[in-house]
């Protein structure tokens, strides 16, 4: 069984892969219809792949994958799983659902001290929801996987609940 939630990549990331896939587009565009066939062959074809992999990583979407009992963290790509993490959830019983904020800033001067002030604040924080495996008392905590809307998390515990002999507990931090 397996449930695929949603896409791999926060907002930024996919934003500056969207807009690094475009600008290489049009270059490899002009290439095509500027140059010869047979002139930057190389150019061209490592342009290609390029592209072809940065599209590879704007599909690619994160979800669960039950097997034999066994939880595993995955990647799909088009609904095939590309790679699983597996989840060791014998020594758990329950799990929760732990709400917060992700946040992300992407500083471009770390060194240069003097340019601070006129760095733009790219941070972006939006809500989270985190699928936490635990015992009772809840003392002992590991992490499954981070979502970043409720109706995911909430197919997600849905799912868990469905596939695995672990209960949900509510629980408010």
């Amino acid at each position: 069984m397996k449930i695929i939630l949603e896409r791999n990549l926060d907002f930024k990331q996919f934003q500056n892969l969207l807009i690094t896939v475009f600008v290489c587009v049009m270059v490899l565009l002009g290439m095509f219809n500027s140059l010869k066939l047979t002139e930057y062959v190389f150019i061209k074809v490592a342009l290609l792949v390029f592209v072809f992999v940065l599209l590879v990583f704007l599909l690619i979407k994160k979800g669960l994958f039950v097997e034999q009992n066994k939880v595993y963290t995955s990647v799909f790509l088009f609904g095939f799983v590309i790679k699983k993490t597996d989840v060791c959830i014998e020594q758990y019983n329950c799990f929760l659902v732990v709400k917060g904020n992700l946040s992300t800033n992407y500083p471009y001067s770390k060194d240069l001290k003097s340019l601070h002030n006129w760095e733009p604040d790219l941070n972006v924080s939006v809500k989270c929801f985190s699928l936490v495996l635990a015992n009772e008392n809840v003392k002992s905590r590991k992490k499954i996987i981070t979502l970043t809307k409720l109706e995911n998390s909430n197919n997600a515990v849905r799912f868990m609940t469905n596939n695995t002999n672990l209960k949900f507990i509510f629980f408010d931090n």
